[in-house]
């Protein structure tokens, strides 16, 4: 099931919104889940996360791209699908890692495109697994639920969002396992480009607040990798 929200103040934007994902829906066989809300601050309220938001910028209250900004600040990992009248926002999306930006009158053609990389990217996030083994015992963790990886001695330990587990594997051999959305960013650390929303004084700055290091021979690389995760929008 894929959760979908629709945000926009203007009730037949919502509803001719809700048709179009409907329509989509209905002719590549995929199940969803779709929530409108009439303003932001509706959407900022609802405890739920959502894998798509489509997302009106200029509302009476609370705009779309304050709302974005908002929702990656607490973490959410949503697809965020800006829908305007307003071209010159189109740059100020990237700052929140938008997935895209639809101009209103929406062109079926333009939406369908949007949706088939959209949906392929969330069906990729849902399906990507790490397959951690310690003996007899065994755990899949989803690539999306994993911050970084740290190689102490001959150890890794995977910090994710819940927990951090650890079992003896090779950090080279690691990395060659979570390509391409993660970067060794220093010979010890392996982090999921997801997970990064910045970079200062030698350190990756996390979505959770930590910061690992990034080794001066990887700086220059690491950063451009990083901008370009985010220019993507593959979120």
């Amino acid at each position: 099931m894929i959760k979908i929200a629709v945000c926009d103040d203007d009730g037949n934007m919502i509803q001719e919104l809700k048709n179009k994902i409907c329509d989509y829906m209905n002719k590549t066989s995929y199940n969803a889940d779709i929530l409108s809300f009439s303003s932001a601050e509706d959407l900022l309220k609802y405890d739920e996360s959502f894998d798509i938001i489509f997302l009106d910028i200029q509302m009476s209250s609370l705009t779309g791209m304050e709302a974005a900004k908002r929702l990656r600040q607490s973490g959410s990992e949503s697809f965020i699908i800006f829908v305007t009248i307003l071209k010159e926002y189109v740059y100020d999306a990237f700052s929140v890692e938008a997935a895209d930006y639809l101009l209103k009158p929406l062109n079926s053609q333009r939406f369908q495109s949007t949706m088939d990389r959209i949906i392929h990217y969330v069906l990729e996030k849902k399906t990507a697994v790490l397959t951690i083994q310690k003996g007899s015992w065994c755990q899949s963790v989803h690539f999306a639920d994993i911050l970084y990886c740290e190689a102490i001695n001959r150890k890794i330990f995977v910090h994710t969002k819940q927990e951090i587990i650890d079992y003896y594997f090779r950090i080279n051999e690691l990395e060659k396992q979570l390509a391409p959305d993660f970067f060794c960013c220093h010979r010890s650390y392996l982090v999921n480009l997801h997970a990064v929303i910045g970079y200062e004084n030698g350190q990756a700055k996390l979505v959770n607040g930590e910061n690992i290091p990034v080794s001066r021979l990887r700086r220059q690389e690491f950063i451009e990798a990083m901008l370009i995760y985010m220019k993507k929008g593959d979120r």
